[in-house]
């Protein structure tokens, strides 16, 4: 016992002692999270766009289009719009220096041109070679609620056309266009008038046989013999696929296409399909159909970027060219262009070909 305890009173604090050693330590301060600067959140945003960009266009190089109905037709179809923010991941690349993020962009930016491009690059109309028939072909689809259908029948007369395909043909569209006066000139025709969006005609100036109507897809396929003179005929398809827009639609859509690939591959005659085939030439099955024997008369003429669908939407035009003319070679094609709004979801398209 000390001294100071025996005596009842407490020794003071005596400071420890330190070694020359011995360095002051200051008090821990806490520790707050500092978020992610704006540069990082945009880094991270341009890799996680380019990679769901890079995942869904390895997809369709390696067809998983043809194993997944659903949702690749509608991915496809948006492909000229779909990769367009890859150029602004690029942009940010080179801002940031992200060389792996410039290669993934740069690649995407390739890949969307190699696409793209040929549904806008100009070409020239084909010449008629002496002695060709030359044939005007239309083809509208109506939108079967469509109370103002009424309105094509002024671009039926200046186009005067020599085939007019309708689609869509409901017996309100029908009465509509018929109110138009615009179908009395068309001395023949095949008109098979339905409820609902599957009902279609062909007007033609030329004598029409042989017409037929068989169900495919669980959908009307309209076609009819056209006689253009005692030499020549061809047989023409009203062509209105169902939009692949779930899974059960992309299988009767695939098998509509596929159906119509297989009449061009083994007619006997020239084909002419016109119509709404609610596909793009980014559809596989489109280009195969293409592939067997048939020309786009759009591509050929090189008529550049003219979308047809949708034509009602209220805040962005149409963007989407669903509406085609597919012909044979026996066809040269001398136009294409696409015509205004009426009052449907779809623009009219008109071809001008030379059956040879």
């Amino acid at each position: 016992m000390t001294a100071a305890q025996d005596s009842g009173q407490t020794a003071p604090d005596t400071p420890p002692r330190t070694g020359p050693d011995d360095i002051p330590v200051a008090p821990v301060e806490p520790r707050h999270r500092t978020l992610p600067g704006p540069a990082v959140v945009i880094t991270a945003l341009a890799w996680a766009v380019a990679a769901v960009l890079a995942l869904l266009a390895v997809g369709r190089l390696v067809h998983l289009d043809d194993a997944l109905d659903w949702p690749y037709s509608a991915i496809n179809a948006l492909t000229p719009l779909l990769y367009l923010p890859a150029y602004v991941t690029l942009a940010v690349s080179f801002a940031r220096r992200r060389n792996l993020l410039l290669i993934l962009s740069g690649a995407l930016i390739v890949i969307h041109l190699f696409w793209s491009l040929p549904e806008v690059l100009p070409g020239s109309a084909e010449n008629a070679a002496p002695g060709s028939a030359r044939l005007r072909v239309m083809s509208a689809n109506l939108y079967y609620d469509n109370a103002h259908a009424d309105r094509l029948g002024a671009q039926v007369r200046a186009a005067n056309p020599d085939v007019l395909v309708l689609l869509e043909l409901s017996p309100l569209t029908l009465a509509r266009v018929n109110a138009s006066g615009a179908l009395s000139s068309f001395r023949y025709h095949e008109v098979r008038s339905r409820d609902g969006a599957f009902g279609a005609a062909i007007y033609s100036r030329l004598p029409l046989r042989d017409a037929s109507a068989p169900m495919v897809g669980g959908s009307m396929s309209l076609r009819a013999t056209v006689e253009v003179d005692e030499h020549r005929r061809f047989v023409m398809y009203a062509v209105h696929t169902i939009s692949p827009t779930t899974g059960t639609y992309t299988g009767r859509w695939r098998t509509q296409l596929s159906a119509l690939r297989q009449q061009a591959r083994t007619a006997t005659l020239p084909v002419v399909m016109a119509g709404d085939f609610n596909a793009t030439r980014d559809h596989r099955p489109l280009r195969r159909l293409i592939d067997s024997g048939v020309r786009d008369a759009h591509d050929v003429v090189g008529a550049g970027w003219d979308p047809t669908w949708s034509a009602r939407a209220v805040l962005v035009p149409p963007v989407l060219r669903l509406d085609h003319v597919l012909a044979s070679p026996a066809f040269a094609v001398t136009g294409f262009s696409v015509g205004r709004d009426f009052g449907s979801d779809h623009l009219p398209v008109i071809a001008d070909l030379a059956m040879r």
